[in-house]
């Protein structure tokens, strides 16, 4: 397994893939838009999860994104010989940008296969198929030639064509996701690359699509004596595409109000999140969350540190997340 983390690290540093994507600062809630590989890791059989962000509103008309997933495991096998677990999942996202209204929906599928490797590790291995469709309005648009003087008349002709405001293409991404949980810390790496057909946009320019790559990783280590319910989780996100790149990093304080049993899927886990993060020269990035039964419910607050702040009054965005983790069927024996 040490061979296998450092393999990851690796490719984490050194990859250079290279337009940029949507990107949510709560970036492990719907977790198969950061990964193909975690479709159908999880705890339990099922998980449907949600993410809306809204960013941007002092600067220009808000940008808005919003996401949901559902996806499961379908094996669930308890022992180690042959593939451990399937996983499969569908997902939306919808991103809508600024006065043109310059929006993106895409439809996807993924597939993983999971592979017990010892009692406390994973690894997954995901692929993921999308259908995307692009469009742009013009109509609320203002152009030079539209104003006499310093008097605006939206009557004027704008004098400018577009060959498209439509587009639809297909997207092909991978990933690659390797977990460790033990009885006091948990452990999460992977590595993920998004756009490998480089799909052709034509939109504007027909410009094709630059893949991009992702890594993060996250550790949850226990405050004080082995049984501590309190935690500290650092938490660490890299997107790079072409030379545009994103670096994400804090860490969770996390306090179990209840823990969930390390034997059973049945006693479920109660715990309060506050994290703090640094998105390197954007923003600084706030977040709270709860875990209760099998919801998790989490808001953030981004306060932008960067040049655009002059604009922006160093607000950012603000972003709301649901999840759920569900089970089929509770199959434990009833005493009479």
């Amino acid at each position: 397994m040490r061979n296998l983390v450092i393999i990851i690290f690796i490719v984490l540093i050194c990859g250079t893939l290279s337009a940029q994507d949507i990107h949510f600062s709560q970036f492990d809630v719907n977790v198969t838009t950061l990964n193909p590989g975690y479709t159908g890791v999880m705890k339990g059989d099922f998980r449907v999860a949600n993410n809306y962000r809204n960013q941007w509103g002092t600067v220009s008309t808000p940008f808005t994104t919003f996401s949901v997933a559902y996806d499961m495991n379908v094996l669930n096998k308890k022992q180690n010989k042959g593939l451990t677990d399937i996983g499969i999942g569908l997902g939306f996202f919808s991103d809508k940008i600024g006065t043109s209204s310059l929006s993106q929906n895409q439809f996807n599928f993924s597939l993983s296969a999971i592979q017990q490797v010892n009692f406390d590790t994973k690894i997954s291995l995901g692929l993921q198929g999308a259908y995307n469709q692009q469009s742009i309005t013009m109509d609320n648009l203002t152009w030079d030639t539209q104003f006499v003087g310093h008097e605006f008349n939206e009557s004027l002709p704008s004098q400018e064509f577009f060959a498209n405001n439509k587009a639809n293409y297909i997207d092909i991404n991978a990933g690659l996701l390797l977990t460790n949980e033990s009885w006091d810390n948990q452990f999460t790496m992977g590595v993920a690359a998004y756009h490998i057909n480089s799909p052709k946009r034509e939109l504007f320019s027909g410009e094709k699509l630059a893949p991009k790559l992702v890594g993060h990783a996250s550790y949850e280590i226990k405050l004080g004596r082995s049984m501590s319910t309190r935690s500290i989780i650092p938490k660490l996100l890299y997107t790079r595409q072409r030379k545009h790149q994103e670096i994400l990093i804090g860490a969770v304080y996390r306090n179990f109000l209840k823990e969930a049993s390390k034997y059973t899927r049945f006693s479920t886990e109660t715990f309060v999140d506050f994290g703090l993060y640094y998105r390197v020269q954007d923003a600084i990035v706030l977040s709270a969350g709860m875990h209760y039964k099998r919801f998790r419910f989490a808001v953030s607050y981004d306060s932008n540190i960067s040049k655009l702040s002059v604009a922006s009054n160093t607000i950012g965005g603000f972003e709301v997340s649901l999840a759920y983790h569900g089970i089929f069927a509770d199959n434990r024996i009833k005493l009479k």
